[in-house]
């Protein structure tokens, strides 16, 4: 079989450990292509795809990257000694690195069946520090232990993060057993630096890890590591969606009504929970999103209004125009414009937000233009991660 396409994705920013899986591990201030490994068709996937996939979601916890494509494959580069990275992925043999500095198709192996399933076809995933989350459809003859989804756990998490209990702070394809319940699905996954929430078909959500500033919800507040999925209750409104900060968590509502929640961030250092504003000025807006230290909501009329840390830039400044799309990384954001260009603004001191940062290495006050790549293709979207940026085009 022909190998299967791949996307067409820029990165730059902080490089480290390899995670803007452009070939090398330094840090870049311009888009740079993104190198495909291991892009053979999947055997689980029945129909062969004539068209380029797209970039559903890209996921980046400290020192490593995940690339979900629409149809199912995942990809990942960086930091990958613990197995974080998947079995798939392709280390630099000439490196003596354990890190992955290309992206390599990302596949787990549920040792706990017998038969020793294989998977390499996901629905969702999550990425948080150290770790990896991953979400399958079961395919054990039984149906799975939890309603036809399974979610699996790599990498490292010393508090709780990869939700096996107390004595697993290390898994290269851990499966959370019993969960979700029977006869849910998994509807999104999201993570912080030390914690995670999954949202479920029947609007309920649970979390696990990090749990101390109220990320997940105020009863599990006294337990302050959370380390198995725990169900977080007193939400007023059927959860759809969730994304989370460093130390915060944010559930989505129906979004007509404005509805919304901001669980955590105890003592507000920041005004993450002061800034919160009515849902009445947030009626239909299109998604929510969080940088480490803030929280960012793209309304109906194509504007952002944020609120929470700023000493590096990190709100949308006044010149920011229409966006057609908006990525938050950890304390920077982009911004998709109606023209097809990108800009950039926050914390840049990686070549996260482009060339030509101020003294602080912040775009402070202003957007950036960040130059693109020449070439016949059309921007269609923006990721932001850890200091990491993301270009996706056709």
């Amino acid at each position: 079989m022909p190998p299967a396409p791949i996307p067409n994705l820029f990165a730059f920013g902080s490089n480290g450990s390899g995670q803007l899986g452009i070939g090398h591990d330094e840090d870049v201030s311009v888009p740079t292509p993104c190198v495909f490994t291991d892009h053979t068709p999947s055997p689980t996937q029945t129909q062969t795809q004539t068209r380029d996939p797209r970039v559903s979601r890209i996921a980046a916890g400290g020192n490593h990257t995940l690339v979900l494509l629409d149809d199912g494959r995942v990809y990942a580069a960086g930091m990958n000694g613990d197995g974080r990275c998947g079995v798939n992925s392709n280390s630099d043999s000439n490196s003596g690195s354990s890190s992955s500095f290309r992206f390599g198709r990302v596949a787990v192996v549920d040792e706990g069946e017998s038969e020793g399933i294989m998977y390499d076809v996901f629905t969702a995933l999550a990425a948080t520090w150290e770790a990896t989350v991953l979400v399958a459809c079961s395919r054990s003859h039984e149906g799975g232990s939890g309603g036809g989804d399974v979610v699996f756990v790599l990498g490292t998490g010393m508090k709780g993060e990869l939700g096996l209990g107390a004595d697993k702070t290390q898994a290269r394809a851990g499966k959370i057993r019993d969960f979700p319940p029977r006869g849910l699905r998994v509807v999104s996954a999201a993570a912080g630096m030390g914690h995670v929430v999954v949202v479920l078909s029947d609007g309920t959500v649970y979390g696990w890890g990090a749990s101390r500033k109220g990320q997940l919800g105020g009863g599990l507040v006294g337990e302050k590591i959370v380390r198995e999925p725990g169900l977080i209750e007193g939400v007023p409104f059927r959860v759809t969606d969730a994304v989370c900060g460093r130390e915060f968590t944010v559930l989505c509502g129906d979004r007509e009504k404005g509805e919304f929640v901001v669980l955590g961030s105890l003592g507000d250092k920041w005004g993450i929970l002061v800034g919160t504003p009515a849902t009445e000025d947030v009626k239909g807006y299109l998604k929510m999103d969080a940088s480490w230290h803030g929280v960012y909501v793209h309304q109906k009329d194509m504007s952002v209004l944020a609120w929470g840390r700023n000493d590096r830039g990190q709100l949308p400044p006044a010149d920011l125009r229409s966006a057609k799309e908006v990525a938050v990384g950890s304390e920077h954001a982009l911004a998709l414009l109606e023209d097809r260009s990108v800009v950039a603004f926050g914390w840049g001191e990686h070549g996260n937000c482009g060339p030509n940062t101020d003294a602080q290495g912040n775009i402070k006050g202003i957007c950036n233009q960040v130059p693109l790549p020449e070439g016949d293709f059309e921007v269609i979207g923006v990721g932001a991660g850890c200091a990491t940026s993301w270009i996706i085009a056709s």
